[in-house]
């Protein structure tokens, strides 16, 4: 798996999740220098999928679940803004990418994967919340894309599949 692919996945997410509702909850990118902290950092974990604070997505999963589903540990998550009323994402050394993003941007986002896969296979994905996708980039690599009723979740895996994806995904799913 080339490092060029696995950046190209990560741009993807993104990408999908910046172009994604704006302040009013519409369909253009946001600023994150206005709604982050200096560090680019958002603080607070609760929200509603109503203008509430969207749940911080390092917080979402225990970590043995991390540890079950990828077969190693992760390592600890960063959480990055940019719009926390939106969306949330949480960053982990190993190249794992948690997202959290109300659910009335499932498909916009859904639809901006299907336009641009950067060659990636899309697939729909049965009994992950209310609908799923896989973006699958080959040799493991790529994202889930799970809605929920509030919010829906992004799980990038840098090389542990689907099946890595899917079970983190439906334990975000079930904490939110």
């Amino acid at each position: 798996m080339g490092r060029r692919r696995i950046l190209a996945a990560l741009l993807m997410v993104g990408l999908v999740l910046s172009a994604c509702g704006d302040d009013e909850g519409g369909g253009g990118a946001s600023s994150p220098s206005t709604l982050a902290g200096d560090d680019g950092t958002v603080e607070g974990t609760t929200g509603d999928g109503d203008g509430g604070e969207v749940p911080d997505p390092c917080t979402l999963v225990d970590a043995s679940v991390l540890n079950d589903a990828l077969g190693s540990d992760p390592g600890s998550g960063t959480v990055q803004g940019p719009v926390p009323d939106v969306r949330k994402v949480c960053l982990y050394p190993t190249g794992l990418i948690l997202a959290v993003e109300d659910a009335a941007n499932y498909e916009v986002s859904v639809d901006l994967i299907r336009e641009d896969p950067l060659g990636a296979t899309i697939s729909d994905v049965d009994g992950v919340g209310l609908e799923a996708i896989w973006q699958d980039f080959g040799g493991g690599l790529g994202q889930l894309v799970a809605r929920g009723d509030a919010y829906f979740v992004g799980v990038s895996v840098p090389a542990e599949g689907q099946a890595a994806a899917q079970a983190i995904a439906e334990a975000m799913l079930a904490a939110l």
